[in-house]
């Protein structure tokens, strides 16, 4: 189950992410794919008006439905519902892009080894060498590449268990460089997640918080942040409401990491999300190719449910 943590807690600093509004999704009577045109030797394809979006639903208690339609959503791309629905799916199965991102500060030292044996175990259960691939990050003040984008499990699991604890923590400029590397490995129809450990101390590095949720955003990648904190709502720290902002900014989680248990939850979380997502495609209303930022706000008419969504993207540039 996911960590709920009281909004008197939350940085003021949710007000300048929050999204509000909502307006139905409502299915057109065929969502007919667009025609290609006729083959003249060299076609040259070019959509830069389509959102691929992928969400997760909740219950109150944290559990994951899957069995929703699509007049069950409502939907708003810049406070706007879509032009078109091209695509609605349960349950996606999309090949998955994993980047591990380890907090390896010395203030860490202390539960390391059962979060390394965790995240080993992890990525030996979630990943399908055949489709799936993942990266190891290791960070300080500097960032450290231990193992690039591979399904070989048994490499990624070597990866995680070199990695030593030192030096203070460079957060943002990890994240920046994990949102990199997903982008330069771009592939599309795959699902793309950072997955982070750490106390969410930014004590070093040259990138700022809004940097690291922009360069998520444009990944289109969610972090689900493992905190190394004892997570309470009589002890919030802010290292937790940094890493509570960059996952629900992305749309992904925070979850608590204090102890064994605890990680070995939160990974299981992560695992059941993963695999109990919604996703859709569409065209927005109004839409610029000029690189501005929309928001997102997605919402389900029963309102004992919750979407786990990113809050918003960048338009590409045309």
């Amino acid at each position: 189950m996911a960590f709920r943590v009281d909004a008197r807690f939350l940085s003021l600093a949710f007000l300048l992410i929050a999204t509000t509004g909502a307006g139905q999704i409502s299915a057109p009577p065929a969502l007919a794919m667009a025609d290609d045109p006729p083959d003249s030797g060299i076609v040259i394809k070019k959509r830069v008006d389509e959102v691929n979006l992928l969400f997760s639903v909740v219950d109150d208690k944290g559990r994951f439905v899957n069995k929703l339609q699509l007049q069950d959503f409502n939907l708003l791309d810049n406070q706007r519902p879509p032009v078109q629905i091209r695509k609605f799916q349960q349950e996606s199965d999309l090949p998955l892009r994993v980047v591990l991102l380890i907090d390896v500060s010395g203030s860490v030292t202390g539960r390391f080894k059962f979060e390394q044996e965790a995240a080993s175990k992890f990525l030996k259960k979630i990943l399908r060498p055949a489709t799936d691939k993942a990266l190891v990050l290791g960070f300080d003040q500097r960032v450290h590449l231990e193992q690039d984008f591979t399904g070989d499990v048994n490499a990624l699991a070597a990866a995680v268990h070199r990695l030593k604890p030192q030096g203070e923590t460079a957060l943002f400029d990890a994240i920046v460089f994990a949102a990199q590397k997903l982008r330069q490995n771009y592939e599309p129809d795959t699902r793309r997640v950072m997955i982070l450990i750490s106390d969410g101390e930014n004590n070093n590095g040259h990138r700022y918080m809004h940097e690291a949720q922009e360069a998520a955003l444009r990944a289109e990648a969610p972090i689900f942040a493992l905190t190394t904190n004892e997570l309470s709502k009589s002890n919030y720290t802010k290292g937790d409401a940094t890493l509570e902002l960059l996952a629900r900014y992305t749309g992904g989680e925070l979850l608590p990491a204090y102890q064994s248990r605890d990680v070995v939850g939160a990974f299981r979380q992560i695992e059941e999300a993963l695999r109990s997502q919604y996703v859709v495609s569409y065209k927005p209303a109004e839409f610029e190719p000029n690189g501005s930022y929309r928001q997102i706000a997605v919402s389900v008419r029963n309102r004992k449910l919750n979407v786990e969504c990113r809050r918003g993207y960048f338009a590409p540039r045309d």
